[in-house]
């Protein structure tokens, strides 16, 4: 028994160390002011993009059938927002379409798998150094199903419209929400008929 409880953490610790491997080793493709790829990438760890070059990511937001969204509070350890409540997000690897990237950052940061009729284009953006294309999916999943990346993300819970206003007004939601907020609220009433609770 012991054994086994030795060997499971000894596999733990590599799973993290592959993992933080990945992670420094993500490539990301480069874009032009107008969203075109610039055939360069670069190391995500880099940091930002040179001027005049541009990253690509995405934010996801997942809405059950009740109108509640999906929320994910950011790791404490993380150098950007530590523990701010966030939707789910990053950038988009190379050679990776907007829409395979937010696929897989849903899988990755959260344990569920999106089906391409579950997904939807809303909104892009431009920031100073990237390009933030917006998701949503319309999905029903219980908090109990749900798979953590524990190195990015501590915990995640539905909260309804209310609920995240209140968030955004202390300050508890990441400030990347800000730039958008109250037209993604707009094309979810008007473009896809949905009533918040």
């Amino acid at each position: 028994m012991e054994r086994n409880i030795v060997t499971y953490t000894s596999k733990i610790k590599k799973d993290r160390k592959h993992l933080m491997e990945k992670r420094m080793m993500e490539i990301i493709d480069l874009y032009d002011a107008r969203k075109q790829k610039l055939n360069k990438t670069m190391e995500r760890s880099e940091g930002e993009p040179k001027d005049g070059e541009y990253k690509l990511s995405v934010h996801v937001w997942l809405l059950n059938s009740k109108g509640e969204i999906l929320i994910q509070k950011r790791n404490e350890k993380l150098k950007r927002n530590p523990g701010k409540w966030s939707f789910t997000g990053g950038a988009v690897d190379t050679n990776e379409t907007s829409l395979e990237g937010a696929c897989r950052e849903v899988k990755e940061e959260l344990g569920i798998d999106v089906q391409e009729n579950e997904i939807e284009y809303l909104l892009s953006f431009k920031r100073e150094k990237g390009f933030v294309d917006v998701w949503l999916v319309k999905k029903d999943v219980a908090i109990k199903e749900i798979s953590l990346q524990a190195e990015e993300v501590a915990e995640a819970k539905w909260v309804n419209l209310h609920e995240l206003i209140d968030l955004i007004e202390k300050g508890e939601m990441v400030a990347s929400i800000n730039l958008y907020f109250d037209f993604f609220l707009k094309l979810l009433k008007k473009c896809h008929d949905v009533e918040f609770i």
